[in-house]
């Protein structure tokens, strides 16, 4: 790309505009949003240190925390507490382990409710029975030594995932044959949360900072995934943000924790949303703040105390988050995320563009409350240029551009909080084919012409 030029101009007759109205899921976002405080966050419980969260087919909160105790918070229990007056403990005392216990830990539940969970730390994953208070470890056929942490089950109950910290792999056991499998392996990453979104795929974090997700083939065809086989990174949440908690809602919307390995900001809860963890599994580029694929909810740069946010669990419009720093259980309503969620890449609105050989002019339909907007130039549908324009009119044009490179184009509303209007990617070159006795070559632009000695072929 040469030299461009950004300006703006009002449009009077934008309907009249040639191109094609592109809305893409997934697109970024360079919002930075609203943040939300602790103000904003209900107390569910002060409950020492929390390492796995989880909900039951009930409505129940399950929680296993220091110093090995798997508790359970009942349906009725929550809704007061999400009302303003949090328990003063747990319903019941499920069951106690003597482990040592010093990271995050997994806990899955079957439709008939037995519930599977682990230390985070041992070898040893355990099953208990509700109904008869029965308590045992799971006996495997073959096992890493310890380090086991997230869980998650199968849309079939036939299998438990099991993610391990310290090999950097999940394992898939047959809960019939208690056989034992790799069903990803990260190359070292040391792995923690670990979730099942609606559509069969696997989401794992690990504590370089990467989102994984194990396609739902993958899983189906009981291979071994790897990156850029069977998996992919959907999210990058940077070196400094040591992710932790996973939860998947029923809008296959991922939310994401984090536990700081040192003082520099980071964000502590961030949600990847159904668009862009899709476009992100579609494309294999991770989504990041940066490109707005991952919309931050809870960050340490607006709420210092936010340090170590790790086990999350989601059900019935609320995402509940265990505070190590704060030694509590949080909750949010996911209504108070609207203007986040809406804003994000899975409901970007519509812009036209119209390209001639040297120049991208850009129309969208006006945003509610909108105060001005910002125009950036993209090279690609994640990678924004240092282009970009500021503007009180729906339109803005860039010039200068090669005829032979693809430009699309993100506008962001500002108001009382930043929106994404949309992200559209260029039209299509034109391609023409020219000829020179019997050579034949093809010219593809934005304004092809032949080359000198060359004639178009019609």
């Amino acid at each position: 790309m040469r030299h461009v030029r950004a300006a703006t101009r009002t449009i009077v007759a934008a309907a009249t505009l040639a191109g094609a109205v592109v809305a893409v899921a997934g697109s970024p976002s360079a919002a930075s949003g609203y943040l939300t405080s602790i103000g904003e966050w209900q107390t569910i419980a002060p409950s020492g240190s929390d390492l796995g969260l989880a909900m039951d087919n009930g409505g129940n909160l399950l929680s296993f925390a220091q110093p090995g105790q798997l508790d359970l918070y009942a349906r009725s229990a929550l809704s007061t507490a999400m009302a303003g007056v949090p328990s003063s403990g747990p319903t019941r005392k499920l069951a106690i382990v003597n482990a040592d216990v010093r990271s995050v830990a997994g806990i899955a539940v079957t439709d008939s409710g037995t519930i599977f969970f682990d230390t985070g730390s041992s070898s040893t994953i355990w099953v208990l029975v509700p109904s008869t208070h029965t308590l045992t470890g799971l006996g495997l056929s073959s096992a890493p030594t310890s380090g086991y942490s997230g869980l998650a089950l199968s849309a079939d109950q036939r299998y438990l995932y099991a993610a391990n910290e310290r090999t950097g792999k999940v394992y898939r056991i047959n809960l019939s044959s208690m056989q034992v499998t790799t069903a990803f392996d990260s190359a070292g990453d040391g792995l923690q949360g670990l979730a099942m979104d609606v559509v069969g795929n696997l989401d794992v974090v690990g504590q370089s900072g990467a989102v994984y997700s194990v396609s739902a083939g993958a899983l189906a065809a009981g291979v071994t995934a790897t990156l850029g086989r069977g998996a992919t990174a959907i999210a990058y949440l940077g070196a400094h943000a040591n992710p932790a908690g996973l939860a998947v809602d029923g809008a296959n919307n991922v939310y994401v924790s984090a536990c700081s390995v040192d003082s520099k900001p980071h964000l502590a809860i961030g949600v990847i949303t159904s668009g862009a963890a899709a476009h992100a599994r579609a494309i294999g580029a991770p989504a990041t703040t940066g490109n707005g694929g991952l919309v931050t909810i809870a960050s340490t740069r607006a709420e210092p105390s936010f340090t170590c946010i790790e086990p999350l669990a989601v059900a019935d419009g609320v995402l509940y988050a265990g505070d190590w720093h704060n030694s509590k259980i949080w909750g949010l309503p996911l209504r108070d995320l609207g203007r986040l969620i809406n804003r994000a890449p899975a409901t970007s609105g519509r812009v036209q563009l119209t390209r001639t050989a040297t120049t991208l002019l850009a129309t969208w339909p006006a945003a509610p409350n909108a105060i001005d907007y910002v125009c950036t130039l993209m090279a690609s549908a994640a990678v924004p240029t240092s282009f970009r324009e500021t503007t009180v009119s729906t339109a803005c044009w860039f010039g200068g551009l090669t005829t032979t490179e693809r430009f699309g184009v993100r506008v962001v509303a500002n108001g009382a909080s930043s929106e994404v209007v949309g992200y559209a990617p260029a039209p299509p070159m034109a391609t023409i084919t020219c000829k020179r006795d019997t050579t034949i070559r093809r010219v593809q632009s934005y304004a092809p012409r032949c080359p000198a000695g060359y004639s178009r072929v019609r």
